[in-house]
């Protein structure tokens, strides 16, 4: 997975967004929380599961919560 730092990439809403191997974050949104639901959103794509859009933001957040809960 590239991390490229563009804001011009993200959606207006968005702080970070992943596509085809390639995570965009604004400067913004280049925190923990937001690179770790990207990774999952990876992790997903690479692994080849198949989960709803929703379905798939929801379990991003938890997992970006349950990992920096642990730290």
């Amino acid at each position: 997975m590239r991390i490229i730092l563009d804001g011009r990439r993200v959606p207006k809403k968005c702080c970070g967004v992943y596509f085809k191997n390639k995570a965009c974050f604004k400067r913004e949104g280049l925190k923990r929380r937001v690179v770790l639901h990207e990774i999952f959103h990876h992790l997903v794509e690479t692994k080849g599961l198949e989960l709803p859009i929703r379905g798939e933001e929801k379990e991003a957040n938890n997992y970006a919560r349950a990992f920096l809960k642990r730290l």
